[in-house]
This record gives structure tokens, C-alpha cells and sequence, in this order.
């Protein structure tokens, strides 16, 4: 292993434990070795260095070294054996060997920290991404509500509280179980929950009902609602985006289904500017359609 791999496990071991490095590519790079020129002995000695402040005095390799786990002690044994090869190793010149004992150390040290992870850590993890899925079901919740209420649509006011109940009744068990330190389950509960709002909210967007009772007076007053009822769904894509949290190429996808849309908005206003109302309409119609397309990309599928 040349320099780079060296400099890595360097920052890793500053950071005080030994963070999780690809087992898969450890070993490749092992394999690679064997027909590889090996570093330097000046490398190899920094490398046994590292091995040696890491055994001596990660909190991972103490736990385990304390902890009742035999399995687990066994690896702590085994990796100061390998230590003690490596540095005979390199004391006889023996340079190939000296980096193959040190990079099997190194590998059963980034095994015990696996096995055996700081607890404190972990709980600290899983309350962060509880405290982070409350806040999206929380989010994903008052977007609902505020649709729902500016929306208007028919027959769906029992249908937003009996969501809202069942939202309720699960939030409480999330609750419960992470008053109870249980925050891994808690956090599947308020995804669940999560999932059940999108799916309310999809299902509020997708509705052929929303609002198409109106009587309109004038062709006028039927273009301004329409053009509200763009903006309700345009507002809703940097919402889908945090919410549903899509990659980088799937809100690129999105984004130009959201330009083309705005352009036909465009093309909208200045149709009604001139009196075509009708087709200023058409026109907006079509960009609703887009705008839909924009959001289904990203994962909120809407009725056609």
C-alpha cells in the first residue's frame, strides 16, 4: 500500500476511531501486492508507526481489548501477532513481508472497530436521524395541510383528518419507543408515517375533483384560477426535493420538465395580456402537465 492508503488511515486515526474502509477494496489491494512493487522501507516503518499508536491507543481496540466478547479479544491478539511479524519483518529487510504483516494488522483493526463500535456514537447517530425524520414527517404534514386548505378539494376534509389521526397514533408510538432509547424503530415508525403523507399528498395533487366544481363567471376569472393552480403545484418541487431527497441527476431530469413548464407559463401571461384568455388556458394546462412530470420524476406521482 503506497502513501495515500498511509495518509487516510492517518486522518482516520486523528479522528479517533477507524472508520469503516472497504474490506473489498482492502483486500484487492493486498492481492496486488503480491506482483506490486512495496513501498519504501522509511513508508513501511511510518506505516508500522501507525499500526503500533493504533493498538496502543484507539478507543476501539480498548473496548475490545476490555469488553467480554472472545471472539472480538482473539482479533486484538492476532493483530499485535501481526504487528510483531511485521516489525521482524522489516528488521530483517524483508520488505514484502513486513507490508503484508502491517496491512493484516491494520485490516483486523478496521474489523474490530466494526465489530465493536462506540455505543455513545452510535446512540448519538440514531437519535440524529430520528430528530431529522420528525422534522421531514412534520414538514411533509403542514405541506399537506396547507394544500389541502388552499386546494379545496371535494369531499377530501374527512379524508385529511382521518390522515392526520393515523399520522398522530403512529407519531405516539415513535414516541414511546424513543423515550425508551428504542430510536432505530422509532425512526422506521415516523418513516412510515412519512411515507403515508406523500402518499395523501399524492393523492390530493392527483384527484380529478380538485376545485372543477367552480363556476367560473368569465373566461377571465377561469385563467386566474388556473394560474393559481400552477403556482400551488410549481411551489411544490423544491418541497419534493428536500422531502424525497432525489439524486443529483434525477433533480437535473426534474428541473428541465420545470423550465419547459415555466416557459409555457410564460407564453400563458402574455396570451392573457393580449385577451386570449381561451388560450391562455390551453397553454397553462399544459404546463400543469409538465410541471406533474417534474414532480413525478422525483418520486411524487401524480393522476394524470
Amino acid at each position: 500500500m503506497k502513501g495515500k492508503a498511509v495518509t487516510l488511515l492517518i486522518a482516520i486515526f486523528v479522528l479517533g476511531e477507524v472508520k469503516s474502509l472497504s474490506a473489498e477494496s482492502q483486500t484487492s489491494t493486498l492481492r496486488q501486492g503480491h506482483t506490486a512493487t512495496y513501498s519504501s522501507h522509511s513508508m513501511i516503518l511510518q506505516k508500522l508507526q501507525l499500526v503500533k499508536m493504533m493498538l496502543a491507543t484507539s478507543p476501539a481496540m480498548k473496548r475490545a481489548a476490555e469488553g467480554k466478547d472472545e471472539a472480538i479479544k482473539q482479533k486484538v491478539v492476532v493483530a499485535n501477532e501481526k504487528f510483531v511479524s511485521a516489525t521482524d519483518a522489516l528488521n530483517q529487510d524483508n520488505l514484502a513481508g513486513a507490508e503484508e504483516f502491517a496491512d493484516e494488522a491494520l485490516r483486523l483493526i478496521e474489523e474490530i472497530s466494526q465489530m465493536n463500535p462506540d455505543l455513545q456514537q452510535v446512540r448519538a447517530e440514531q437519535i440524529k436521524r430520528y430528530d431529522e425524520s420528525v422534522r421531514s414527517l412534520h414538514n411533509a404534514e403542514a405541506t399537506y395541510q396547507d394544500l389541502s386548505g388552499r386546494l379545496r378539494s371535494n369531499g377530501k376534509g374527512s379524508e385529511a383528518k382521518d390522515m392526520g389521526r393515523s399520522t398522530s397514533r403512529i407519531r405516539e408510538k415513535a414516541q414511546i419507543l424513543a423515550s425508551d432509547g428504542q430510536y432505530s424503530e422509532a425512526t422506521e415508525l415516523i418513516k412510515e408515517a412519512h411515507e403515508g403523507v406523500i402518499f395523501a399528498l399524492n393523492k390530493l395533487l392527483g384527484s380529478t375533483a380538485l376545485m372543477y366544481d367552480l363556476k367560473f363567471k368569465t373566461v377571465a376569472e377561469e385563467y386566474d384560477y388556473e394560474l393559481a393552480r400552477y403556482h400551488s403545484f410549481e411551489e411544490l418541487a423544491p418541497i419534493a426535493y428536500i422531502e424525497l431527497r432525489p439524486d443529483k441527476d434525477t433533480i437535473m431530469l426534474s428541473e428541465r420538465y420545470v423550465q419547459e413548464s415555466r416557459t409555457m407559463r410564460d407564453i400563458a401571461k402574455q396570451q392573457a395580456a393580449r385577451g386570449d384568455h381561451r388560450a391562455a388556458i390551453n397553454t397553462l394546462l399544459e404546463a400543469i402537465k409538465q410541471m406533474q412530470t417534474a414532480l413525478r420524476v422525483v418520486g411524487l406521482v401524480l393522476q394524470e
